[in-house]
């Protein structure tokens, strides 16, 4: 299993791809150190944590997934490897972890970048290790949040278009529907505030936010009362990951060898 997690880890980073996601990590850092010049550390590093993660990390991981299991189809080696032996459940869940690493890794990008930045405009480093903490658990949640999205990938096997369609969709409905006080303003239950990634994430992160000036207090003190623990979040999101690996697994296996 560990020899199978490196080679995928070393066929993925020779791919362009790799390089050119982790670089997509400096864009909203950059364009923050701009705009966020005279905010605090914190507010920073939230704005970078929840760009970054909700409009880059997510469709990069579906879009390096897409490449990450239709690799072996498009080369005919999946015959070769299943002959080592080793079953598709553990293929699917090392190529699971390679994007697992990525996530971790741009996240933790982002947060590099931007303590650079912050440190260059002399912005105090408050709260270090809460911030990194956060941000690290942002990129577990995230790829958490994408993977019923690449179970819909994989189980349209070689559709790359339809993929690309789902992809885009499924980023920008999540994406619409956070700032939905319709759908994050609700308690927790069968509802699209709890079950859809994005929106049960915003309601996690938002309370370790420090709201700014009359509006921005106003909106933090009525949308405190549907804010949602980390075991709550992570229990969701966890459990939603497992249903989507156990369909992917069972859809990688009946796949025509």
């Amino acid at each position: 299993m560990r020899n199978l997690l490196l080679s995928e880890l070393k066929k993925f980073k020779r791919k362009k791809l790799f390089f050119f996601g982790i670089v997509a990590a400096f864009i909203f850092p950059l364009f923050n150190a701009v705009l966020l010049s005279d905010s605090d550390f914190a507010s920073i590093q939230s704005g970078v944590r929840e760009d970054n993660a909700f409009l880059l990390l997510m469709p990069l991981l579906i879009i390096l997934a897409v490449n990450l299991f239709f690799v072996e189809q498009d080369n005919d080696t999946l015959k070769n490897l299943l002959c080592i032996p080793i079953s598709t459940t553990q293929l699917v869940v090392v190529k699971l972890l390679v994007l697992l690493i990525f996530s971790v890794s741009f996240q933790l990008t982002g947060f590099a970048v931007s303590t650079v930045l912050a440190v260059v405009q002399n912005i105090p480093l408050n709260h270090f290790a809460f911030q990194l903490l956060l941000t690290a658990s942002t990129a577990v949640l995230m790829w958490a949040a994408a993977l019923p999205c690449i179970a819909l990938v994989v189980w349209f096997n070689k559709s790359y278009i339809l993929s690309v369609i789902i992809v885009f969709f499924y980023t920008l409905l999540n994406y619409a529907l956070h700032f939905s006080n319709t759908v994050i303003m609700q308690p927790l239950g069968i509802n699209a505030g709890t079950l859809m990634p994005v929106p049960i994430i915003f309601r996690w992160l938002y309370q370790f936010y420090t709201p700014i000036g009359e509006i921005q207090t106003e909106f933090y003190n009525r949308f405190s009362q549907y804010f949602v623990s980390s075991p709550v979040c992570f229990g969701v999101l966890l459990a939603e990951a497992a249903v989507c690996i156990f369909f992917m697994a069972r859809i990688y296996r009946r796949r025509e060898v």
